[in-house]
């Protein structure tokens, strides 16, 4: 009886849902703020304070001193917009913990590497400005900037041995996207780009403390009838020398309710020099 109850609330849920994203203005709120895939950002600026939570089943990322490390980050994201028409957000994200397991490139042999914080992803503050929209433009435009600095080291199982120690990091964005009230479909992409120094450990090329990572990313997003939106991304990152990774992302949006969604979605790829890559993400999405 006790499971009998369960999926008759589950049946409820989900066709209350359904119903309610197929209302006219909440699915116009959906093609312009709201079904933001995993990793290209909208154009179009947050309209409530929204909570991100992250996290993130990795393979195969390559170190400074490690590779083929295989583990999890988990990070939190807080979007607080703001100004004349919401045009501007500021975003804090922040890392919360990172463990998994590597092997020592110069040894060969296994280390474990835990801690609170993340690998790239730093404790960072970012603003964003929209530039255009499409009522008086072709597209939807904005433009971000910030920095930041990683929040804890890395901790290993070598002996007197620990990454990320020290680490900053600044960062310039720019993202475009087609989104419109009447159109179900949006066409975006994002440029990303980090400048690390004063760096330990986690440079992907060579051993200096300075390295430059640039992430491109294009999605399609679909706002499809019922409670699942479908997506679909593809990934470029590269730091313009042995670091060169290209992934798929599909992916699935799941608006449970007005301020609630659930997104999963997996990166797979082919990264140069390292082989295979993929990552695992689900991320729950609040607005307030």
């Amino acid at each position: 009886m006790k499971y009998v109850s369960c999926l008759v609330v589950g049946i409820l849920l989900l066709s209350a849902t359904a119903v309610l994203a197929g209302s006219g203005e909440r699915q116009t709120r959906q093609n312009l703020f709201e079904l933001e895939p995993i990793y290209t950002r909208n154009a179009r600026n947050v309209q409530r304070i929204t909570v991100n939570l992250t996290y993130d089943n990795f393979r195969n990322v390559a170190l400074e001193e490690a590779n083929e490390f295989d583990g999890y980050t988990a990070k939190a994201e807080i979007i607080v917009p703001f100004g004349e028409e919401k045009k501007w957000e500021v975003r804090f994200d922040y890392p919360f913990k990172t463990d998994g397991d590597a092997k020592v490139i110069a040894t060969g042999e296994s280390v474990d590497i835990d801690g609170p914080t993340g690998v790239y992803d730093f404790a960072t503050l970012v603003l964003q400005r929209e530039l255009s929209r499409v009522e008086k433009c072709l597209v939807n435009s904005s433009i971000y900037f910030g920095g930041g600095m990683r929040p804890a080291r890395l901790n290993t199982s070598l002996e007197d041995e620990v990454y990320n120690h020290t680490g900053r990091v600044a960062r310039l964005g720019f993202n475009i996207d087609n989104a419109r009230g009447d159109r179900n479909i949006r066409l975006q992409t994002s440029l990303d780009g980090r400048y690390y120094f004063d760096s330990d450990d986690i440079n992907p090329s060579d051993n200096g403390t300075e390295f430059f990572l640039m992430n491109l990313s294009g999605a399609a997003v679909y706002n499809a009838k019922g409670f699942i939106k479908p997506a679909f991304e593809v990934l470029y990152s590269t730091d313009f020398n042995d670091r060169q990774i290209i992934q798929a992302v599909p992916q699935l949006i799941v608006p449970l309710w007005d301020r609630l969604e659930i997104k999963a979605g997996y990166a797979f790829g082919h990264s140069d020099g390292e082989g295979s890559t993929q990552t695992g993400t689900i991320r729950t999405t609040f607005s307030f």
